[in-house]
């Protein structure tokens, strides 16, 4: 299973850092090709696309490394048995709200699998999906970490 996750994690971080780059060499290309007069009218659509992918896989990978901005001062105050709990409210809170965003991104996927990309035959629901699926990720993420906390506990350290 830990192989199988470990899996996960690398190809998660291999195809955003793959994907960024695309982006940025298909911008640089499109500017480039715009200054000499033949633009490039789909690299806008795509670029912007893979950039939410991006954006979403990004944000899981910093959920999972713990680099989201926090403002932990009052927090580690308190008892460690004081922010265990409270760490276990934030994180349902964070399960309930993924799920949430899941589902009606779910719902937005759907209803855009009509509209197609302003300058290539591609339905938007490929961007739209984005949503829900990185924040799925960010779901398992998540209960990774109340697992991860239980775990600690339960190994006598807090």
């Amino acid at each position: 299973m830990k192989k199988l996750i470990r899996f996960g994690i690398w190809l998660e971080e291999t195809s955003s850092q793959i994907l960024l780059g695309f982006v940025v060499v298909l911008v640089f290309i499109a500017a480039l090709t715009r200054y000499l007069g033949t633009p490039i009218n789909w690299s806008v659509d795509i670029a912007q696309g893979i950039f939410v992918w991006v954006i979403y896989l990004g944000a899981n990978q910093a959920w999972r490394k713990n680099r989201h901005i926090g403002i932990d001062m009052l927090f580690n105050r308190f008892h460690p048995s004081v922010q265990k709990i409270l760490t276990t409210l934030i994180y349902g809170i964070i399960l309930v709200f993924l799920s949430m965003i899941i589902v009606n991104g779910i719902h937005i996927a759907i209803v855009n699998a009509g509209r197609i990309m302003n300058d290539i035959p591609i339905s938007y629901s490929f961007v739209t999906i984005a949503v829900p699926a990185g924040s799925f990720l960010m779901l398992l993420t998540t209960v990774e970490k109340l697992f991860a906390l239980f775990r600690r506990s339960s190994d006598g350290t807090t």
